[in-house]
């Protein structure tokens, strides 16, 4: 994709160097020449020094053939103003805005366009980055059977009834979404599931092999 990227803050540069490395065609556009310079010359997209909502910067910067805009300023009114530029003048397919004051977001909404909050950004790819913990032994029934529970992380699903078949486990909870019930033998369990098991010991490893291969890497 050709994505421009109005803004080169802390945010903006992160994101422009984090598309360009997923193989994107990276423009931003930023009227301090010295946040332009952060990218570093490992950045192998374009930057334009300039007014952001100047339409000859932004024609530079090649918004009529662009993909997507992202407007990441610390500035709504910058922001706000640049989106309705690409919108309704140079019909840009995809709009995204980053929304500084909260009390502003109701603008964003009213105008139709699509925001990103940097918080709440940060905080996902925190968590992404955090060890998920995917086994928990509830109880040991004696020495040879225990109650787990497995957060399930595999792309192929499975039914219930074929890993208690396969297992030799007894599924007696099944969590989806946070919501936990008794599962019937056609349930079908996916990725981010979790379920409540007995199982013995010596089919625990392969059971917890299976459903969680990442644990194994």
């Amino acid at each position: 994709m050709y994505i421009i990227i109005i803004g080169c803050g802390r945010f903006g540069s992160n994101l422009a160097k984090g598309l360009s490395d997923d193989g994107n065609n990276i423009c931003v556009v930023e009227r301090n020449a010295e946040k332009l310079n952060t990218l570093g010359s490992g950045f192998n997209g374009l930057r334009v020094n300039g007014i952001e909502f100047d339409s000859d910067n932004l024609i530079e910067a090649g918004i009529e053939n662009a993909d997507a805009l992202i407007a990441v300023t610390a500035d709504d009114n910058i922001n706000i103003t640049v989106s309705l530029i690409a919108d309704k003048i140079y019909k840009v397919p995809k709009i995204i805005a980053r929304v500084n004051d909260p009390e502003k977001n109701y603008f964003y909404e009213k105008l139709g366009i699509d925001t990103i909050n940097p918080i709440n950004y940060e905080l996902e790819m925190l968590k992404s980055k955090l060890p998920i913990k995917r086994l928990d032994v509830i109880a040991a029934l004696d020495d040879y059977y225990e109650i787990i529970e497995i957060l399930v992380n595999r792309e192929k699903s499975m039914t219930v009834g074929d890993i208690e078949d396969k297992y030799h486990c007894i599924i007696s909870s099944l969590v989806k979404g946070g919501k936990v019930s008794i599962p019937k033998k056609n349930n079908v369990v996916y990725n981010g599931d979790s379920i409540i098991c007995t199982i013995h010991k010596n089919d625990k490893g392969r059971l917890i092999s299976h459903l969680c291969k990442e644990m194994f890497r």
